[in-house]
């Protein structure tokens, strides 16, 4: 209860501070630029100056003397941070360091310190707030999230590394960590499959489960199957109150509940009746599932829906390692309000290309309908950072935009300069699917020399 009206708290002052984003990332920024004043940067750029001018001419001040760079530009400066030379452009030491997958495949090691996690964290609060607006009902439940292993092994310096999703549940604070099942270890589970039902075979103990969460549909459908698959090992885990664990995992833990031989056996009579679970069976408060819906990840929303009978959704923030980009506000609706209160934001106008010179807009800037490149400037030593992801503004809370995913900005393609992205591609094989009836797991749209495109489909799926 203490943490739903602490996240309800800090929603109604997001609400608020939508009414004048400008005030608001400004006030963000200077806090970023005196926390950073002491580090290389700060001092090569004057951040310290810069931090006492009036909000428009610190704006304007930041943009002229730091350029927008990518990962690739800033690859060397945070190599010297992963090595321990954090005041390059952290303002304190990292705690650890989050790892995600780059566009190579290779994994990129980004900082996080005790100013970015509590940026991320208030955003987290706000959302949950939000949630819990659009489902007062959840007020009174368990929520869940779906996270990846915070088990990476250690930097040189021996910081902790892993993905970011885990090292959040990880370290939440304890009255947010109480509205949550799952303990950590079961994400740490080699097997993704033994993982999955492992977290199910949980979440179906747990009878107050209002909201169950991950940043793909995917990820929630593979935790519905995983429980159809194992039908008898189900109904025996629930029966003798426990997990039986058949794959390996890098933290160590168990898992016991009270017996509940009377659920067990309406399992059972259900599989045998039907050969499926009825999710009111597995989860009978169950209110809204919670993913990403925007991008290609619309096209799984109807397989989620039918996973789990359940038709109200919200989304995920839209987010990455490096942090926070919108809250969601709004039930069944993709994207959200630009988190204005969590990191600063700059946006460059989507035209087909970048080149350094082009001007980056504030948020209070952005034009409805128009798509534009997010820019990033965190505590955790990211300045101006190009996250070459495409959003599309499609309304406003109050006076700051809502924007929603559209792809990366590399994941587009052209025969005749139309410049399709995963989402008109998704968009348009969601209609298909619609027409034909047929909805193929998986799929490859191809561009061909004859200025056409094909889509091409396993032929065990025909």
């Amino acid at each position: 209860m203490i943490a739903s009206l602490a996240c309800r708290f800090r929603f109604r002052q997001f609400l608020a501070a939508c009414r004048d984003p400008l005030t608001a990332q400004a006030a963000r920024l200077r806090c970023m630029l005196r926390q950073a004043s002491g580090t290389v940067i700060g001092r090569q750029h004057g951040f310290n100056r810069l931090s006492r001018l009036s909000d428009s001419a610190m704006i304007r001040g930041y943009q002229a003397r730091i350029p927008i760079r990518s990962y690739r530009d800033m690859s060397a400066d945070l190599e010297a941070v992963y090595h321990g030379d954090w005041s390059r452009l952290c303002p304190s030491p990292p705690l650890y360091f989050s790892m995600t997958a780059g566009s190579t495949g290779a994994f990129k090691y980004l900082p996080v310190t005790a100013e970015s996690r509590r940026e991320v964290s208030q955003g987290s609060m706000i959302f949950n707030g939000a949630l819990e607006a659009a489902f007062p009902g959840l007020r009174h439940l368990k929520s869940q999230f779906l996270v990846g292993s915070a088990e990476g092994g250690q930097s040189p310096t021996g910081l902790a590394q892993g993905f970011s999703s885990g090292l959040n549940y990880k370290h939440l604070p304890w009255l947010v960590r109480r509205k949550f099942a799952v303990p950590y270890w079961i994400f740490t589970i080699d097997d993704a499959n033994e993982r999955n039902y492992a977290a199910g075979r949980v979440l179906v103990a747990e009878r107050r489960l209002g909201a169950l969460c991950a940043i793909s549909p995917v990820n929630l459908i593979n935790l519905r199957q995983a429980l159809e698959q194992n039908p008898g090992r189900l109904i025996d885990d629930v029966r003798s109150g426990q997990l039986m664990v058949r794959g390996r995992s890098t933290v160590a833990g168990t898992y016991r509940t009270r017996p509940d031989p009377v659920r067990s056996e309406r399992l059972r009579r259900a599989w045998e009746a039907t050969g499926s679970f009825p999710s009111r069976v597995l989860f009978p408060a169950l209110q809204v599932l919670v993913s990403w819906q925007g991008g290609n990840m619309s096209y799984y929303l109807d397989e989620l829906q039918q996973a789990f009978g359940l038709d109200q959704r919200f989304e995920f923030p839209i987010s990455a390692s490096e942090g926070l980009f919108a809250i969601p506000c709004e039930p069944n609706q993709a994207g959200g309000a630009l988190a204005i209160t969590s990191h600063f934001l700059e946006f460059l106008p989507d035209l087909g290309g970048w080149t350094s010179g082009a001007p980056a807009l504030r948020a209070d800037q952005l034009s409805p309908g128009s798509q534009y490149r997010i820019v990033l400037t965190t505590g955790a030593g990211l300045y101006r950072y190009d996250m070459e992801d495409i959003v599309r503004v499609r309304g406003y809370c109050a006076a700051t935009p809502i924007i929603e995913f559209v792809s990366k900005a590399d994941r587009q393609v052209s025969v005749a300069n139309e410049r399709l992205t995963e989402l008109d591609v998704t968009v348009a094989a969601t209609a298909a699917s619609a027409v034909s009836g047929f909805h193929p797991s998986e799929f490859l749209f191809v561009p061909c020399r004859d200025r056409k495109y094909r889509v091409v489909v396993d032929g065990l799926a025909l």
